[in-house]
């Protein structure tokens, strides 16, 4: 099922791709020959007027066939004004250029059907996504106690080298209670380092759950805010991305989780907050909401929770309206073309790697992974 799903999404990307030719094409008066969707040997196919539509066997792939594509095809003079190399340069260049701006049409399609839906899109920041450096360790969690600090850079686990803060995430999230071995970035010195996972237990509001394992590092060292919910109590209370939170109730904070765990502790109680908004000290006050949260050992608690984030490896769009979702669906698309962008200049600087940047296949694995996690995970 989860193979249907990604083939399924690869044949939707094609598709698009190749149907963008096509219609363009046919708009410019250019006569098209073959229509086929995937390569290699025909499956199936019909010829309706002077265009033949096949299905082939290789699904990771396709094309169209305008006639005068080929380098010396021999053309008729009746055919010669439909023929691809007889077209001028505009024609041409719209062509070719048609069927990627079908994949950002499909992209726009998919993005304002979420948004719609109330679903929010993930858009990654690259730069903060390939940064291993830790910004924060919790206290008395199995990082501190392995001595780990804040400003490494972990560079190696268990042998693998590990280029993306989802990487070494996730070897720690798999290996709970497993002793790993480290090897850090510290200033200009490498230090081996071995930390074991804490077990944890996690579980939805269904109460399933699993065990995953637990280092206590962050990407959030500070107190400024990444990201602001929208009809959150910090929304309603003026906060802005960007802000800095000096100080709660008077009692100065440094850290993210020292302002975190202010919060969580005083659900449905004012708090005075001094914060600084570029340069400048504002006053706000703001009441956490009361949010039912079920702790690692199964058990439900009360938390206080305001509506923000910090400075994430993710940003998210969200939609307030249906009458929203249609700009925020361009303001999504934006986002992720400046990612790819971003991902191709840091390809060719060397601060990405080739074996980081994939093709067809890695497009499918990606699509049968989300499949796995539920369509709406995608």
């Amino acid at each position: 099922m989860t193979l249907l799903w990604a083939l399924i999404l690869f044949g939707l990307l094609i598709f698009f791709h190749e149907l963008g030719h096509f219609i363009f094409a046919k708009l410019v008066g250019v006569k098209v020959l073959k229509f086929s969707l995937g390569f290699g040997p025909r499956l199936i196919g019909k010829k309706i007027g002077e265009t033949d539509y096949i299905l082939s066997a290789i699904p990771l792939g396709g094309y169209v066939k305008p006639l005068g594509e080929e380098p010396g095809e021999e053309i008729s003079d009746e055919d010669k004004p439909r023929a691809f190399n007889y077209q001028p340069v505009w024609k041409r260049a719209l062509i070719i250029c048609s069927g990627p701006v079908f994949n950002f049409l499909l992209a726009y399609i998919i993005f304002v059907v979420f948004l719609s839906m109330n679903l929010s899109v993930t858009i990654p920041d690259l730069d903060n996504l390939i940064n291993t450096t830790i910004e924060s360790v919790e206290a008395d969690s199995p990082a501190e106690k392995a001595g780990l600090r804040e400003n490494d850079r972990v560079i190696e686990i268990d042998g693998k080298t590990i280029t993306t803060w989802i990487e070494m995430n996730e070897m720690f999230i798999s290996n709970p209670g497993k002793e790993l071995a480290l090897k850090i970035k510290r200033g200009d010195t490498l230090v081996d380092i071995s930390i074991v996972p804490e077990p944890v237990e996690i579980k939805d509001e269904t109460g399933m759950g699993m065990v995953v394992g637990r280092a206590g590092i962050s990407k959030v060292g500070s107190s400024t805010i990444g990201t602001v919910v929208q009809d959150s109590p910090a929304e309603e209370a003026g906060l802005r991305k960007g802000d800095s939170i000096t100080s709660i109730d008077g009692m100065p904070v440094k850290t993210w989780r020292e302002m975190a765990d202010i919060i969580s502790r005083n659900a449905g109680r004012q708090l005075a907050l001094k914060v600084n908004r570029k340069g400048d000290l504002i006053d706000l006050t703001v009441t956490p909401k009361p949010t039912s949260v079920i702790d690692g050992q199964g058990n439900e608690t009360v938390i206080g929770r305001i509506g923000v984030s910090g400075k994430l490896p993710f940003s998210y769009i969200q939609s307030a309206s249906l009458l929203q979702a249609p700009l925020k669906g361009v303001e999504a698309v934006y986002g992720w073309s400046v990612l790819v962008l971003k991902s191709v200049g840091k390809l060719l600087t060397g601060a990405v790697s080739v074996k980081q940047i994939g093709g067809p296949i890695l497009i499918v694995d990606a699509a049968a992974r989300s499949a796995s996690a539920g369509m709406f995970d995608y």
